[in-house]
């Protein structure tokens, strides 16, 4: 943790020493409220977007929640990523707070991983395509794209398709025991049957995947959009819409590298090299990736303060098993 903290402030002055202070704090200079009025706005539709697609997965298990618990939920997840050990990430938070709602860890966790998985799915269909079509922002990192892009399609079929995730098991299982680690091949054994059941609710529904991934390329293009208004927000007074269409999931996967905590200076730099290549300056790009990272952490704040007011034992399950829609 040490480590990814001292680097995470190596790559942040490197940023600041490369791109110069004078400039991009002219660059920052230029944000106007209006803008922050709308990056909150954006911000919360983009929340209310993945918990849209988490209710699909919640009520696959014959549950229900409502959106704006969820909205709190997510909120606060912010929280853990911005502010808590990298241990207790986000996910697993409002993950656990989940499960304490519906009285059900493996139902919450199977949920909540689905709502994330497709997000990454999406982002990795996306920069795949971006590669085939020959995009200029994807130069010189086709092959990192690529190997993201085929290894997040493998496990998609792992995670959709039983008789695949059955073989692929079946082979781990047998390399351990042949390696005398039986106990924990039994166990694992154990844990996959668990969540092999849970899973059957999205392997079962291809209406239920294909709701789920036309909301995360929803959330995705918000996230153009909102990567669109804070470059007006530093005074970039065009920005290329077409271009940053492309190398916001470019830059989404490059931050899920876990070299810094929740990718800090990571992402800030990802946005310097890739909007610089589709008409930014430095000071620009740089400066998108500033002001994104002051509205989450805005949002981390939000969500700590919500943390508070959750309540300690949470709603009887009898409450929120009601007809699905």
């Amino acid at each position: 943790m040490l480590i990814k903290c001292a680097g995470a402030v190596a790559i942040v002055f490197a940023l600041f020493y490369f791109v110069g202070a004078s400039e991009l704090l002219g660059a920052l200079a230029e944000i106007d409220c209006v803008y922050v009025f709308y990056l909150i706005l954006i911000a919360v539709v983009m929340i209310w977007i993945s918990c849209l697609k988490w209710r699909l997965f919640i009520r696959a298990h014959a549950r229900d929640v409502s959106i704006l618990h969820l909205m709190k939920l997510y909120t606060t997840s912010y929280f853990f990523n911005t502010f808590a050990p990298s241990c207790i990430g986000g996910d697993v938070a409002r993950s656990y707070q989940l499960g304490k709602y519906l009285e059900s860890q493996k139902d919450a966790f199977v949920s909540t991983f689905l709502e994330r998985f497709t997000g990454v799915l999406a982002m990795s269909c996306l920069g795949l395509v971006f590669v085939v079509l020959g995009s200029q922002a994807t130069a010189g990192i086709e092959i990192a794209v690529i190997i993201v892009g085929v290894l997040t399609l493998m496990l998609a079929l792992m995670v959709f398709s039983l008789r695949i995730s059955n073989f692929c098991f079946d082979i781990s299982l047998s390399v351990l025991r042949s390696f005398g680690f039986s106990r924990l091949a039994a166990r694992l054994d154990s844990l996959f049957l668990k969540l092999s059941q849970a899973m059957a609710v999205a392997r079962g529904s291809r209406v239920l995947l294909a709701k789920a991934m036309l909301l995360s390329f929803a959330f995705h293009l918000m996230t153009v959009v909102n990567t669109y208004v804070a470059a007006l927000a530093v005074g970039w007074k065009e920005p290329n819409l077409a271009g940053i269409f492309v190398i916001v999931p470019l830059v989404l996967l490059v931050s899920l590298v876990p070299l810094t905590p929740n990718a800090l200076g990571v992402q800030e730099g990802a946005f310097l090299f890739f909007l610089e290549k589709v008409g930014a300056t430095k000071p620009q790009g740089l400066g998108v990736g500033i002001v994104l990272r002051a509205k989450v952490i805005l949002i981390a704040v939000v969500g700590g303060l919500l943390l508070v007011g959750l309540p300690k034992g949470e709603v009887r399950a009898s409450d929120m098993l009601r007809e699905k829609n």
